[in-house]
């Protein structure tokens, strides 16, 4: 059973897809999606051992051994042969992200998913997506109170080719999820508010330019007011 942050992701893989799934873990993912007949195949990977022989347990316990391969392997290395028409790559942080895609040019093609969820600087990853030339056709936060009321912004984005540059607030809270407005959004919009007031107060005190973060500030400031209804 996957819990609130897997399923959203889980969400965002189309039907019989080839999936790899990148930081794999305990293979938790791939091994849901192929019991719910909804991915062909997967690959597990992971840089670490011990996460990798977890994945080959839990993948043999249910039998699947002959749909999903678990591999050790460095971020996207090697899984260019594997052919995935579907990326996964979860719980890391923004910059790491960052790291893996730009070290794996050939994803940048048409007909592949990428999904991404991002533990920190989710602008980051956001910035690079529009930077070079991936469209983020969908995303989501949720908040999860079963993990310590952690939210999490999960981005599902093509290569389309199309560069451009994208907003302050819309790096930092999505257009998507701007569009949405719906309650775990608003909560992700008051942390980042609570975030960049605390960063505006210490470059006041430092006597640093903040003119940036205040501009950013008034934008989510005034969004939350726009949805002051939903806001209660």
């Amino acid at each position: 059973m996957l819990d609130k942050r897997l399923r959203c992701a889980a969400d965002f893989v189309p039907n019989g897809a080839r999936l790899a799934d990148i930081g794999s873990d305990h293979a938790y993912l791939p091994i849901a999606l192929c019991l719910e007949n909804k991915i062909s195949c997967a690959l597990a990977s992971d840089i670490n051992e011990g996460p990798v022989a977890a994945a080959v347990a839990n993948i043999n316990k249910n039998s699947l051994s002959k749909k999903i391969t678990a591999v050790k392997a460095d971020g996207l290395s090697g899984a260019e042969d594997f052919k995935p028409d579907c990326i996964t790559l979860l719980g890391m942080g923004g910059e790491l992200i960052v790291s893996i895609l730009s070290a794996a040019p050939w994803i940048k093609k048409e007909g592949i998913r990428i999904i991404l969820q991002p533990m920190t600087h989710a602008e980051t990853v956001a910035e690079y997506l529009a930077r070079e030339g991936f469209t983020v056709n969908d995303e989501k936060i949720i908040c999860c109170q079963d993990r310590e009321d952690r939210i999490y912004r999960i981005l599902c984005a093509e290569y389309t080719g199309e560069r451009r540059e994208i907003s302050g607030i819309e790096s930092l809270i999505g257009k998507a999820n701007l569009d949405r407005a719906d309650c775990d959004t608003l909560l992700y919009v008051k942390r980042a508010l609570r975030v960049l007031r605390t960063r505006i107060d210490g470059k006041k005190k430092a006597g640093l330019d903040f003119l940036e973060e205040k501009a950013l500030a008034d934008s989510l400031e005034a969004f939350l007011s726009e949805h002051k209804d939903q806001n209660r």
